[in-house]
């Protein structure tokens, strides 16, 4: 190979690279993220419990080893409208019957792209649980890893869980929704990540159109927080807006919230009434054909 072929070679190699680099970029020290590779050497460590946010019967078929279950039903409730965040008293009796105390470092997963480890990890998180994460690729990545499976399920000592009161800094009422719909704030966004079929059958007038499914590469991890950056900058989105996200029932939202607040976005909040409050009491734009300004993965 002559010079000039061999200069063409490196070049391409470095745009190969740069790229692998961007769609891959792990998420080192983040606050709401852990990486599977991260996971393996914490799993047995005192102090450390991972949480499997599947259903129990799923649970009950094989899960990771050491892990306690906790399924996304037993932090909520169904007043005024179903998967509402649980009063303090409920997480507090849930968390410690499982071992966990308000110091523990938490690493929740699922099977289902996050959606049920990011609805527990907002329910800590709104209670005052500062150390806890989701697992970026969840079940499949675990597997992946080689990590021991197993049906038996751990005992660890009960403990009392004490939960701060809860921060509504990170919630949105229906109130607060209402009021940008009917005095719309250019610093205010509200922001459906619900799957375009469902905002064509109605949406919050006003509302941005960005379904959660366009959160992830191709193998089910999550977008990078570059990534994510632009990808919500394209849609309007600055860092300092304060933001609404919702979606049927507010549990899609949740894991849409990490990602923003992982890309710099310092304002995100859940509103937990979600869809199912406003389909109640809101009124409702229908869009005929819902667009997103970048790719949806859906």
């Amino acid at each position: 190979m002559n010079i000039r072929g061999r200069h063409l070679a490196l070049v391409l190699l470095a745009a190969v690279l740069v790229l692998v680099g961007c769609t891959n970029a792990a998420y080192e020290d983040a606050n709401g993220i852990v990486e599977v590779k991260e996971v393996a050497s914490l799993v047995g460590q005192e102090g450390v419990i991972v949480v499997d946010a599947r259903s129990s019967e799923e649970y009950g078929k094989g899960h990771l080893e050491g892990s306690v279950n906790i399924p996304i039903f037993d932090v909520s409730t169904d007043k005024p409208v179903k998967n509402m965040l649980a009063d303090k008293e409920t997480v507090e009796a849930v968390l410690g019957a499982k071992g966990i105390s308000a110091d523990t470092r938490v690493l929740i997963y699922d099977d289902n792209g996050g959606i049920l480890a990011g609805r527990v990890r907002w329910v800590m998180t709104v209670y005052g649980h500062e150390n806890v994460q989701v697992i970026n690729g969840g079940a499949p990545a675990i597997v992946a890893e080689g990590l021991a499976l197993t049906k038996e399920v751990p005992s660890y000592p009960e403990v009392a869980y004490m939960a701060q009161d809860a921060n509504t800094e990170l919630i949105a009422t229906f109130d607060m929704v209402n009021d940008q719909v009917e005095n719309p704030q250019d610093n205010v966004k509200i922001l459906d990540v619900r799957s375009l079929a469902e905002v064509a059958e109605g949406s919050i007038p006003g509302s941005i159109c960005y379904p959660h499914t366009s959160n992830y590469y191709s193998d089910g991890t999550f977008k990078s927080a570059r990534t994510t950056e632009l990808d919500y900058a394209d849609l309007g989105l600055e860092k300092d807006d304060t933001i609404y996200v919702y979606c049927k029932t507010s549990v899609r939202a949740t894991v849409t919230a990490i990602l923003l607040e992982e890309a710099g976005y310092t304002d995100v909040k859940i509103y937990d009434g979600a869809w199912l409050e406003w389909e109640q009491q809101g009124t409702i734009e229908e869009v005929e054909e819902p667009v997103v300004t970048t790719q949806d993965a859906s």
